[in-house]
């Protein structure tokens, strides 16, 4: 499938989860985020805002990647507060911070190609990313809602305990990417990548 070339709305990438660990982790956010806010199924987000000029330059850059490496295991547990408003799942790989060194490399490339004002990338994108997350929770009414989640959500995990572990998690993979077109609040999506040997097996779109 080739990528479309035509868009007015910023573009947003993700990182591709397998199938069950998407789910699992939709359903915990369909749980907990306010319905009247909830657009989106679970992401997690590498940029939030890509100039849509760029986006033939981004597919070249994502299909390069893809085609030289392979998938790798990633772990959700521990749920954090996300200042009084949320809870997010920190992203736990193995090897550890391959979506930070990814992310990096990406920068590197579309800050190379930025050729005028046009193509430059937002202050948000062009921060090097730390603690890449699944937000469960967010934009609560009151702190009550935060503590309830936190506490519902560890025990959650803390059921998928096994034998000669203190803390419960879910394991899963780190399939490829996915390109999104911003609507305003729900996303479009416009393509997904592969890493090596991984299966192009689709999440739940997020504009559903």
């Amino acid at each position: 499938m080739t990528a479309p070339i035509q868009f007015q709305s910023p573009i947003i990438l993700t990182l591709r989860l397998d199938k069950a660990t998407h789910k699992l982790l939709t359903d915990l956010r369909s749980k907990y985020f306010p319905p009247h806010r909830n657009f989106l199924t679970a992401h997690v987000t590498l940029f939030h805002a890509i100039p849509a000029h760029r986006l033939n330059e981004l597919d070249d850059q994502l299909n390069s990647i893809c085609s030289s490496r392979t998938g790798w295991d990633v772990f959700f547990g521990e749920p954090e507060k996300m200042g009084n408003r949320g809870v997010y799942l920190i992203v736990r790989e193995r090897p550890s911070s391959t979506v930070e060194r990814i992310h990096q490399q990406l920068l590197t490339d579309l800050k190379r190609g930025i050729k005028g004002d046009k193509d430059k990338l937002t202050n948000q994108d062009l921060q090097t990313m730390r603690k890449p997350h699944v937000t469960i929770l967010n934009k609560a009414s009151n702190e009550e809602q935060v503590d309830t989640c936190l506490k519902e959500v560890k025990e959650f995990f803390d059921g998928l305990k096994t034998d000669g572990r203190k803390e419960g998690q879910h394991k899963g993979r780190a399939v490829g990417f996915e390109l999104w077109e911003y609507l305003g609040g729900p996303w479009k999506s416009i393509k997904q990548y592969s890493f090596k040997g991984e299966d192009i097996d689709s999440p739940e779109k997020q504009e559903s």
